[in-house]
């Protein structure tokens, strides 16, 4: 026993770095082990005769044998009754009695009973720590294994937690376009040079095709519950700001990278949003006065408050930096506003009507003194074709600046009726009119009595199809008409697929999409138009495109 006790001290000591649980399991198993001991079995030992008792012995061995065949059956009656009143125990019996005939044999019996009991005694403890050792690693191996798979599931827990914040913080997307493009002139085009730089002379008559790619990479991240930071890249380069194409066939060059976006967005009330940087369009618009490619650089005010519950109205207001000049506090800018009423989709309709008013300060060309070229930074860093134009005059080759004022006025409107959706059919209405344009003003400044003054614009369209693209055999076909009068818009903003961009040309475009497989898709666009007042300038356009969005 006191072996037991050593062991159950031991065990106890061990499990002490164990965890709590582990600890409790395994005293509890022991010290039932240690309870569980069967009861003790006393040991008889006959005393050693004296002499006179050695001298009765002979009598008392005749008489023995006399009785002995009479003490049998009692003597074996009275073993069974001992071994019936022994007590069932958990183990063998540790001792057995011994009752030894003489003093030699009798102390060889107890030494020999003893070394059983010790044997016994040390097997059963080796069996006690094997199963103690047993279910203790057991114990162990469980707890261990649970602990770690617990362990492992909180930190899967917190990557995937800091993965969602990431993904809901930050998000990343793009697309490419591939184009095939060809352009068809009429034979019996006038030859005409270039606007902004006289020396060159425009392609009217030859027929090309050719190749483009587009390629936009942006990431939006949401820097807390109010400010939003975007930033895009794009193809495209820094003196066309109306296109983001890159034309293939220049001897293998690689292609230029610009900033197409970069802006904060700023929400501090829900019905007020603030831009600022190199945004989208801020304005409800078509392609009759904006080219779809053109982002502006400055600063807008977006509200926008619900006044039922299908109708909203809307004012933007925005200032635009067209160009800074530091000779000269009269600096060029594009002052815009917009006001108008949104519809959202109740009962299959949705719609949209905003009324515009854009402002160009400063735009306008100031003609140099014949002997100096100061005002030479009047006329535009970029231009297309179709606007009245006048030579600055001054000491070098003729330099060409506009000869009106802007101020548009454009109203536009989208229905959306989606009855069948997803299939809608989409009706658009645009005008524009150039309530700035002063005749008498442009015929001062180009000596031409004969100025014609054409300053409104007009486009009507229609969409029936998939709003938008995005899985396979998704379609949509469209068709529209559109007119630009020479002086109702700014021709370096428009659109620089119809009649290869500018003013003063009407025309009509159709085209349709087709979804090829999920976020990619083919458009086809055919493009005529016609220029409407001046030389005979007739231009057919054909365009495939590939589109991929990531």
């Amino acid at each position: 026993m006191r072996e037991i006790n050593r062991l159950l001290a031991s065990a106890s000591q061990e499990l002490m770095g164990k965890s709590f649980t582990v600890r409790i399991a395994v005293l509890l198993v022991l010290v039932t082990i240690g309870c569980a001991h069967p009861k003790p079995t006393t040991i008889t030992h006959e005393s050693t005769p004296s002499q006179s008792e050695a001298a009765m012995a002979p009598l008392k061995s005749r008489k023995g044998s006399v009785d002995q065949t009479k003490g049998t059956a009692p003597a074996q009656e009275s073993h069974a009754a001992t071994e019936a009143h022994q007590p069932e125990a958990a183990a063998p019996a540790l001792v057995q009695s011994v009752t030894p005939s003489t003093e030699g044999t009798g102390t060889a019996s107890i030494e020999k009973s003893r070394a059983d009991q010790e044997a016994h005694e040390k097997e059963l403890i080796e069996q006690i720590t094997a199963q103690v050792t047993a279910d203790v690693s057991k114990k162990v191996e469980e707890q261990v294994r649970s602990e770690v798979m617990n362990e492992m599931y909180r930190e899967i827990w917190k990557v995937n937690q800091a993965m969602k914040e990431k993904d809901e913080r930050l998000r990343f997307g793009g697309d490419i376009r591939l184009r095939y493009e060809a352009d068809y002139f009429n034979s019996s085009n006038a030859i005409l040079f270039q606007p902004s730089n006289p020396s060159q002379q425009m392609n009217t008559q030859n027929n090309t095709s050719r190749f483009k790619y587009r390629v936009r990479f942006g990431a939006e991240a949401k820097v807390n519950d109010q400010v939003e930071a975007v930033v895009r890249l794009s193809t495209g380069t820094t003196t066309n700001p109306v296109t983001e194409n890159n034309t293939m066939g220049t001897y293998m060059n690689k292609g230029s990278v610009v900033f197409d976006l970069a802006y904060i967005k700023w929400q501090p009330w829900k019905a007020l949003t603030l831009y600022g940087g190199r945004m989208p369009n801020p304005f409800l618009h078509s392609d009759l006065v904006w080219a779809p490619d053109l982002n502006f650089d400055g600063f807008v005010a977006k509200m926008k408050s619900p006044a039922t519950e299908s109708w909203a109205p809307f004012l933007t207001v925005g200032a635009f930096p067209l160009q800074q000049y530091d000779f000269s506090a009269h600096n060029k800018w594009l002052l815009g506003g917009q006001t108008g009423l949104e519809r959202t989709n109740t009962k299959g309709i949705s719609s949209k009507i905003g009324a515009a008013y854009y402002d160009y300060k400063n735009i306008t060309g100031v003609p140099n003194s014949p002997d100096s070229n100061a005002n030479n930074w009047t006329a535009p860093l970029f231009q297309q074709k179709g606007n009245t134009l006048f030579d600055l005059g001054g000491l070098n080759a003729p330099i060409y600046a506009l000869a009106s004022e802007f101020e548009e006025v454009n109203v536009t409107g989208i229905l959306d009726i989606g009855f069948w959706d997803p299939v809608h059919i989409v009706f658009l209405g645009d005008y524009v009119y150039n309530v700035g344009f002063i005749r008498n003003d442009v015929i001062e400044l180009t000596g031409n009595p004969n100025t014609v003054k054409d300053i409104q614009g007009e486009q009507f369209g229609i969409t029936v199809g998939y709003p938008t693209i995005r899985d396979k055999k998704q379609w949509s076909v469209y068709f529209s008409f559109k007119r630009i009068g020479a002086d109702a818009i700014v021709d370096a903003f428009t659109d620089p697929d119809f009649h290869l961009g500018g003013t003063n040309a009407r025309g009509w475009i159709v085209g349709a999409d087709f979804g090829l497989a999920k976020n990619f898709w083919l458009r086809t666009r055919w493009l005529t138009a016609d220029q409407i007042s001046g030389p005979p300038l007739a231009i057919d356009v054909l365009q495939v495109d590939f589109n991929a969005r990531f």
